[in-house]
């Protein structure tokens, strides 16, 4: 038997190649998942809505690889219509109304978590804009896979050879419409925290980091016009294998892509704990992350006899409003006050002093700002 069911040994099908790239794409993503997670949740401590979401979109994206994969078994890949078992369409269909939904989920997801990270930190208009887009977008999903779920009346049509009444709408023409919309929705969402970044007053090589990172998203967008020419070509179902191929692609490097930027302090934890470990410093810091979210209450930054005033910070929220354009402000004042020593403390306290400190200063302050 081949790699297809019912089909002869030798039987010409990419169905092996389609399984490689589902697999290796999704195992990927899950990786980066996995880091993100353990950097959210152990080293910054602030998992939020938007990790939690990203959460959804892989599994969603998983399910569609999985349903993928065993539609492979069914025929997805075979290279010529006439190689396709009549036992085998009943299944090969079903597989693929069962995964369609969990493809919407999955583009869906990418984007909401980016939206929900965005809606952390930025303020006024642009939460406005974010909380817009957010809706619109689920919304348009909704609507998207309601359709595909519908497309054929009775719904049993689209999988069933033996219905043999009822009707479908014309299914290229909305997979050329969904595809466009969702090109336009990755552009807001990849295009909103550009002016937000360049108005911020971080530092010039952290920024143009940033930048860097979100316009990956680009790669999103492209993967999508290449899906499009490869949905406008087709001619019959077995040829849809390119499509989802591109589709598998899209769900796993836009969740590639969303984890990316919350690694950054992976590499920083790793590297001041082997500088820790390696140094000369004798006391471990509290945290390597001082600036992570407080759930309960603001904490200071330092510890000491001083006084320290931050702004820019949210209470009750998973991340600070480090991209403020009016920056997060820190002041500490520190009162120091010196005074002589007398002989007469000296010898009340038991201990023998061999010089006298003749004169010191009364007071000295000192004041930072970051």
């Amino acid at each position: 038997m081949g790699w297809t069911y019912n089909t002869p040994e030798g039987t010409p099908t990419e169905g092996p190649q389609i399984t490689a790239i589902t697999t290796t794409f999704t195992g990927f993503s899950l990786i980066l998942v996995c880091l993100r997670t353990y950097v959210r949740g152990w080293i910054v401590k602030a998992f939020g809505n938007d990790d939690w979401m990203i959460m959804v979109s892989w599994f969603a994206a998983c399910v569609y690889s999985t349903c993928t994969i065993v539609q492979t078994k069914y025929g997805l890949g075979l290279m010529s219509l006439e190689d396709m078992p009549d036992e085998n369409v009943y299944n090969f269909g079903l597989v693929q109304f069962i995964g369609a939904p969990f493809y919407v989920v999955g583009i869906w997801g990418f984007k909401m978590s980016l939206l929900l990270s965005y809606i952390r930190f930025v303020q006024g208009g642009y939460y406005t804009a974010a909380i817009g887009i957010a809706v619109v977008c689920t919304l348009a999903h909704i609507a998207f896979a309601c359709v595909f779920l519908f497309l054929c009346t009775p719904i049993k049509k689209q999988w069933d050879p033996d219905v043999n009444w009822g009707s479908c709408a014309q299914a290229v023409p909305f997979y050329l419409s969904f595809s466009s919309l969702t090109i336009c929705f990755d552009l807001l969402v990849i295009g909103l925290p550009f002016p937000v970044l360049v108005r911020s007053k971080i530092p010039l090589r952290r920024k143009v980091a940033l930048l860097f990172l979100f316009a990956l998203g680009i790669f999103v967008t492209v993967i999508q016009i290449i899906r499009i020419q490869t949905i406008s070509s087709l001619a019959n179902y077995l040829d849809s294998a390119r499509a989802i191929q591109w589709s598998i692609v899209e769900s796993n490097i836009g969740i590639t892509i969303t984890c990316i930027p919350t690694l950054a302090p992976l590499v920083k934890y790793f590297s001041d704990k082997t500088r820790t470990s390696t140094g000369s410093a004798s006391k471990k810091p509290e945290s390597p992350y001082p600036l992570h979210t407080w759930r309960n209450g603001l904490r200071a930054l330092s510890h000491g006899n001083h006084e320290t005033d931050i702004t820019g910070v949210s209470q009750g929220d998973s991340t600070e409003r480090i991209l403020d354009t009016n920056g997060i402000m820190k002041r500490t004042d520190v009162v120091v006050t010196r005074q002589p020593i007398r002989k007469t403390d000296a010898q009340k306290s038991g201990e023998s002093i061999e010089e006298e400190l003749l004169e010191a200063p009364r007071n000295g302050s000192a004041s930072t700002s970051v």
